[in-house]
């Protein structure tokens, strides 16, 4: 059994022929099969010593892709800095009104 690693060990693929030769693959002695990734598309599995092994739950949960923050619009931004003065006024209106 062949298997291709990428540049942090993870095991990407396998193939049963003979991959020597090119590189990224190893030989391995151990038989694997589907799945070779979880559900996101993380690899489950590293090359280690010469062996494959499984990767830890923190492995591949570092792995996950963070969320994308969300990048405000120019209209969320007005609308905040209009809030803001809003809030602003109404405060000086008290201040001045003796509340």
């Amino acid at each position: 059994m062949y298997v291709f690693v990428d540049g942090s060990n993870r095991i990407t693929a396998y193939n049963p022929n003979d991959m020597s030769g090119n590189t990224g693959w190893y030989k391995v002695p151990e038989i694997i099969g589907e799945p070779i990734t979880e559900e996101h598309g993380i690899p489950i599995y590293k090359y280690q010593n010469g062996h494959v092994v499984s990767r830890t739950a923190e492995e591949i949960e570092h792995d996950m892709p963070q969320p994308d923050i969300p990048v405000p619009s120019e209209l969320d931004i007005i609308k905040l800095r209009l809030d803001e003065q809003a809030d602003a006024l109404i405060e000086l209106a008290g201040l001045i009104g003796g509340e």
